[in-house]
């Protein structure tokens, strides 16, 4: 009789610790590996400034000879790589032949003079990118690539406008992605249909949470108008959730008293956003993710601080929608280094999470959206926007400069930037300068009291706010 040994008791189990041993040896070199490709491996003392929105119609070289004005580009051009939301189209009114033809504009030369300004990588995502349709998402592209300038969130395919764009500088080499939840958005092939290109997207649901005291009166409403969710279907009806005019609604838990919103984002859009993320780190040595949304927690209330009067506008809400930290924190951990919100008007909080900068508004840095469009319409009144000055905290922004040494952020500098509040001269309004002491005060201490419940500290030292990490 032949004794197999490797059926005994004794063989198996060591065979089987053997395997564990294996597989955990295994797993711990694949994480070691996959941390090193997620690692920050920029050059020490490497900086990266960001800014908000950049709402451009014309050249500001007529600026130049504005002290104020010369310091911001002073530091747009020092930094080793600076960013920003490219908000518009970039336009040649003279030979344009697009189906649409209004919105923000500017003229060519304007990518010549955002590149000379310093910036070197945009976000294109946004509310504004498909003023001028198709065409003039097109256009735009052709100007900023006749530059090298840089941008990312938009492309000819649904990977294309998902994939992360890079700017290689001296001290590293930097990738962007960006998303929004606007359209055209870039739709993936389904089976024989090839999809389209368009902005990179991250639908968000909005559910507007009610207090229970008023839930009965809101599900009699829509008893009464049944149909309110569409021609035939009759949509969600119970007990916690009402489909009701177009919205979404759902009951708050007990004790809640005021109304709110609440946001889940698409999951599908989420991973491929984040798959995007990883890939970028992997082909580079630091990366930054931008999304343009204009999502706010709170259901009213403007901006309330010192020396702005309560502004009751969607644009000037500070409060920071619930999923934006959800998709912040995991874009962080899927490998980003900084990650840069626009959209609302205004400035939001500022958050260091796992020693990475996010940035959840960082307001507007060209705003010249009360010239509208291009020249030559025939009418001045036209060409001139609806009044936005009474609303001045819309003028109030920032530059961040965020400086890393050993792979990680050691310290963030915030210069204080105002864009002419109540400048009557369309020529002069919009156009950012360094703030002056005052209106700098102010900006920071907003900025350390929308920051402080964020658990972020931002010391002023003259009128500059200072970030400290890892000192």
């Amino acid at each position: 009789m032949i004794n197999n040994s490797s059926s005994s008791p004794a063989f198996l189990f060591v065979s089987i610790a053997g395997l564990i041993l294996t597989l955990t040896a295994n797993f711990a070199t694949a994480q070691r590996s996959n941390d090193a490709q997620l690692s920050t491996t920029v050059d020490d003392g490497f900086t990266i400034a960001v800014v908000g929105d950049i709402i451009i119609s014309y050249p500001l070289d007529h600026m130049l000879s504005d002290p104020g004005f010369r310091a911001v580009v002073e530091l747009t051009r020092g930094a080793d790589v600076t960013t920003g939301n490219f908000e518009g189209n970039i336009i040649d009114g003279r030979t344009f032949k697009g189906a649409a033809g209004g919105g923000f504009g500017g003229e060519p030369e304007v990518a010549d003079w955002v590149k000379e300004m310093g910036f070197d990588i945009v976000s294109r995502p946004n509310n504004h990118a498909d003023d001028f349709g198709p065409e003039g998402l097109v256009s735009t592209s052709r100007h900023l690539e006749r530059v090298g300038l840089q941008y990312s969130g938009y492309g000819d395919s649904y990977w294309a406008a998902k994939a992360a764009r890079f700017f290689s500088s001296p001290g590293g080499r930097v990738g962007m992605v960006a998303v929004s939840d606007h359209e055209p958005r870039a739709q993936p092939a389904r089976g024989e249909w090839p999809g389209v290109g368009g902005l990179s997207p991250l639908r968000v649901t909005r559910y507007f949470m009610v207090p229970e005291d008023s839930w009965e009166a809101l599900q009699r409403m829509r008893d009464l108008f049944p149909n309110g969710t569409g021609f035939y279907a009759n949509g969600a009806n119970s007990s916690s959730q009402i489909s009701f005019i177009g919205n979404q609604f759902r009951k708050a838990d007990a004790g809640i008293t005021r109304p709110f919103y609440h946001y889940e984002m698409n999951q599908q859009d989420l991973t491929d956003t984040l798959a995007s993320i990883r890939e970028g780190k992997i082909r580079s040595d630091f990366i930054t993710v931008a999304i343009h949304a204009h999502h706010f927690l709170e259901t009213t209330g403007g901006y309330r601080g010192e020396g702005i009067p309560e502004a009751e506008h969607i644009d000037t809400n500070p409060s920071i929608a619930d999923y934006l930290p959800e998709f912040a924190h995991a874009a962080i951990d899927n490998g980003a280094d900084l990650f840069q919100g626009t959209g609302v008007h205004a400035l939001r909080g500022i958050e260091i999470y796992n020693e990475r900068p996010i940035f959840y508004g960082l307001g507007e840095f060209i705003r010249q959206m009360d010239v509208i469009g291009l020249a030559g319409r025939g009418d001045p009144q036209r060409s001139i926007g609806p009044p936005n000055a009474e609303f001045p905290v819309k003028f109030e922004s920032i530059i961040a400069i965020n400086e890393y040494a050993g792979g990680t952020l050691r310290e963030v500098r915030i210069h204080p930037v105002e864009l002419r509040y109540g400048e009557e001269k369309l020529a002069q309004r919009g156009i950012p300068r360094i703030a002056p002491p005052a209106i700098a005060q102010r900006i920071l201490r907003r900025l350390q009291a929308l920051s402080a419940p964020l658990g972020t500290e931002i010391e002023i030292v003259g009128n500059i706010g200072v970030i400290r990490v890892n000192n």
